[in-house]
């Protein structure tokens, strides 16, 4: 007489929804570095996170969800540790999965599920005032942009001309060197409190520059203000 292996368990609602969670988590976290820097490498790599966390969601078994997450939990929170401190959200979320599944462990899986609620509650309060500040803040410079057949030098005299505003005390700004599509890119950072007159008058300095082909004002938390 043969016996047949009791069927293996689905996945249970709670710790699917703890990966769906970080899912989430890391898709904000790759569109908020898009929002703040723009198509940089750091927007690239953000999505890394969003690529790991998405795996386990394509097992249907228990047993084979949770050594899925077990491991992306464990190799997203490694690269946290690198210096991408923001991935730990993901990561503890994606760990705290492995046990929170109530047919294993009752009081166990709902701890787990409240302290993920209370990291998901957090970090999203924490992203709505990061979100409206990058949306409400008042721009902090000017982006100078230069055409493609200017070099370095042309930037160079950006500098040049900021430190003669400093030394007059009119502005105070420093500059910092980019390379967009087009030449290369000064960001130009006033004095905070400078007045909306002083600020014009910057920009029209700027923009008659040789080489300048346009003046774009400059949010620090938000590069898609920032486009001109």
């Amino acid at each position: 007489m043969t016996t047949q292996a009791p069927p293996a368990e689905r996945v249970h609602a709670w710790p699917r929804a703890l990966v769906v969670a970080a899912l989430l988590a890391a898709t904000f976290l790759a569109g908020w570095q898009y929002q703040t820097g723009g198509d940089t490498v750091a927007f690239r790599v953000a999505w890394i996170p969003v690529g790991l966390t998405v795996v386990p969601l394509f097992f249907r078994r228990a047993r084979q969800f949770a050594y899925a997450s077990l491991v992306v939990g464990l190799v997203v929170l490694a690269l946290a540790l690198q210096g991408v401190f923001t991935w730990i959200l993901p990561g503890a979320l994606i760990l705290l999965a492995t046990t929170a599944d109530p047919r294993r462990s009752a009081w166990r899986a709902r701890l787990s599920v409240l302290v993920g609620t209370a990291l998901a509650v957090v970090a999203a309060v924490a992203s709505a005032g990061a979100v409206h500040h990058s949306l409400t803040s008042p721009p902090v410079g000017f982006a100078v942009h230069t055409d493609a057949a200017s070099t370095p030098s042309a930037v160079d005299r950006i500098s040049s001309r900021a430190d003669a505003e400093v030394a007059s005390r009119v502005y105070s700004f420093r500059i910092n060197y980019a390379v967009d599509g087009e030449g290369p890119t000064g960001i130009v950072e006033f004095t905070p409190g400078l007045s909306a007159q002083e600020q014009e008058r910057l920009r029209r300095d700027l923009a008659a520059l040789p080489g300048v082909t346009r003046v774009c004002t400059w949010y620090r938390d938000n590069h898609l203000r920032s486009t001109c």
